[in-house]
């Protein structure tokens, strides 16, 4: 994957300018105001990969393409595995140089971009460590010459060759040819395929555009040669023959002949071109409604819109074999998108992510962010002095954002928190004024999404419901408290429902709720030792306690079941479940009846590593409809 972006002089970046990108996640948003520079990375790349045309900053005709030298340079996280054995030994070496390199080795003048990178890399070693990845910055030149940008240093020159002239600050031109294979091996190891803002939905959308046959990994010519091989060809020809020959022999003196002695038969090209021209090119995009195909040229721009990332869904998920060299960038995916259609756009961006080698994507919505399992957010920002780039990881956010509006000392033009949170309220609202509306159900993990999209699958549909995690209740609260605003503008056309329900936790978070809006409820799920059950109450209720989470309330046989198959991963939990051979349908707090000292290596074991969700996921695995679903989640769906 590509994890940041070194540029020099192009489009709206003038000087050197590291872009970075993500921390390892394939899931990486690029934001800010308009003209900020969030398109001009996605077209760099295209540059780089697909030898697009360059689009030079203007300080390129002032000064000259000798002295401002454009150059585009990726930064690449690769598996050692995926480098060749030709290219290994300076893969190696370049690789080990920069997981070792030092503030200090950089020119002075370079050090602010390198410092970005360095806090960049700090995490990205985390999941990635110098014995199983390289991490390659190597790119071009306006001119096509191989590229480091700010890591061509004299320690690099040191150690690339003995001879090298320590006078110097940086290896000389010619000497950077020694990455040319390096980099030819780079820009085939990945397919990007960028869909701009501006593309016209209806050229875009057909077969025998380059971008969609990228998407199914092959052009219309192989498909066409799969259907109709040459030895097909060689038939008509053969049988065509045959005919001239017995028009030839019928006329005597005369024959239909191609010009000079060799005769000319259809040729594979001849007729796969034809193949294209008269049976693929008339074909065009339809899309079903009710019993009706529509064309593409009677949809909305958002209908449109939406469109081409499905069809991207669809092809790398049920036609393409081989997707992970795929990096995917689209430009302003929410584009003329109504706002109650953003977060399903989003959603399906995040499944796309899920297949390809990364996904690349900029955009003025902000109200995915809450809202996604994992990714990145490249936030961007601009002074009289130039751009300035904040990463912030998705998953933790909130922290993240805090510390980065104090380190940026201001440049942070806004608190990307609370636009993420007032672009979703936003969605929500829209689309539950619609006359088909959506319901939401908002909860605090990706764990909680995992257990009610299972339980709740069979209205997930037909009553258009969106379960939704954003990481807590405190950010329940957050979002309820704006909702609680909305509705009060809005409640006389309000059709659909929102829930949002918390877990009652050791350190309640509580609030005041208003029992009046009907289509709005603020809930939290605890157990109730007299009736041996879970119970929902508002979020300002008693009881208070015991603190209770949703694997405290699940089906306690098919929870005591899915636990018995990590026992044997899990040493600790032999002595959890020692003396329990089987245990009744009632929630698990209740079932399990486990002592204060087992109830703890309980919490442990699902707040070790990534467990709540691994555990989540075997549950619904097992789920069938012999389990008796919970009270309180019955109780939930008949709120629809």
């Amino acid at each position: 994957m590509i994890v940041g972006l070194l540029v020099r002089n192009y489009k709206t970046y003038s000087g050197i300018n590291y872009v970075p990108l993500t921390y390892g996640q394939n899931f990486c948003g690029l934001v800010g105001n308009n003209g900020i520079g969030k398109s001009s990375v996605l077209e760099a790349l295209d540059s780089f990969f697909n030898a697009k045309n360059w689009n030079l900053n203007v300080i390129t005709k002032r000064s000259g393409l000798t002295t401002t030298r454009p150059y585009i340079v990726p930064i690449f996280l690769i598996d050692k595995q995926d480098i060749g054995e030709e290219n290994k030994p300076i893969a190696q070496t370049l690789s080990d140089y920069i997981w070792d390199l030092q503030e200090s080795d950089i020119i002075g003048q370079n050090r602010e971009q390198f410092k970005i990178f360095q806090d960049q890399l700090k995490i990205i070693q985390r999941n990635h460590t110098k014995e199983n990845s390289f991490i390659l910055p190597l790119g071009i030149t306006y001119d096509q010459l191989p590229s480091l940008s700010i890591f061509n240093t004299r320690k690099l020159g040191e150690i690339l060759s003995s001879d090298f002239d320590k006078s110097s600050q940086v290896i000389p031109d010619e000497s950077l040819e020694t990455f040319r294979s390096l980099l030819s091996e780079l820009k085939n190891l990945f397919e990007y395929i960028y869909i701009p803002k501006d593309i016209d939905p209806e050229n875009f959308l057909q077969l025998e555009t380059k971008e969609i046959q990228s998407l199914m990994g092959e052009t219309l010519n192989q498909i066409v040669e799969k259907y109709v091989p040459n030895t097909k060809i060689q038939e008509i020809n053969s049988s065509l023959g045959v005919f001239i020959d017995s028009l030839s022999g019928m006329l005597e003196d005369y024959s239909f002949r191609t010009i000079g002695e060799r005769q000319v038969n259809l040729r594979k090209h001849d007729v796969y071109k034809l193949i294209v021209e008269a049976y693929f090119k008339i074909r065009k995009l339809h899309k079903k409604e009710g019993s009706h195909w529509l064309e593409m040229s009677v949809l909305s721009s958002g209908e449109k819109q939406k469109a081409i990332i499905e069809l991207a869904y669809h092809f790398l998920k049920r036609y393409r074999s081989e997707t992970q060299k795929i990096i995917l960038g689209i430009d302003e995916p929410e584009s003329s998108l109504h706002m109650s259609a953003c977060y399903d756009q989003f959603n399906k961006l995040f499944e796309v992510s899920i297949l390809c080698k990364q996904l690349l994507f900029t955009t003025h919505w902000y109200g995915f962010i809450p809202t996604v399992e994992d990714g990145c957010v490249s936030v961007i920002s601009r002074n009289d002095k130039g751009h300035f780039f904040d990463l912030v990881n998705v998953t933790s956010y909130r922290e993240e954002v805090k510390q980065a509006i104090s380190a940026s000392k201001g440049k942070l033009p806004f608190d990307i928190r609370l636009k993420s949170i007032n672009d979703f309220t936003q969605s929500v609202v829209t689309s539950i004024l619609d006359n088909e509306p959506y319901n939401w159900l908002i909860c605090e993990g990706s764990s909680e999404k995992i257990y009610f999209e299972a339980y709740l699958s069979d209205i997930k549909q037909e009553k258009k419901l969106r379960v939704i995690p954003v990481g807590g209740a405190s950010e329940i609260k957050r979002i309820y408290n704006n909702l609680q605003v909305a509705y009060e503008d809005f409640k006389k056309d309000i059709r659909g429902k929102v829930v949002l329900l918390s877990d009652t936790d050791s350190e309640l978070v509580q609030y005041p709720v208003r029992n009046d809006l009907k289509n709005l409820s603020c809930l939290r799920i605890v157990n109730k030792a007299s009736e041996k059950n879970t119970i929902l109450v508002n979020i300002d209720s008693n009881p208070v306690s015991p603190k209770t989470e949703i694997e405290d309330s699940l089906n306690g046989k098919l929870f005591f079941e899915t636990l018995c198959e990590f026992r044997s991963n899990f040493s600790e939990l032999e002595n959890l479940l020692e003396g329990i051979d089987s245990v009744d349908e009632t929630p698990t707090y209740f079932a399990l009846d486990l002592s204060i000292s087992k109830q703890k290596s309980l919490d442990q074991f699902f707040n070790s590593g990534n467990i709540k969700f691994e555990f989540a996921k075997k549950y619904v695995e097992k789920l069938t409809a012999t389990y008796k679903t919970p009270e309180w989640i019955e109780q939930i769906k008949s709120m629809y």
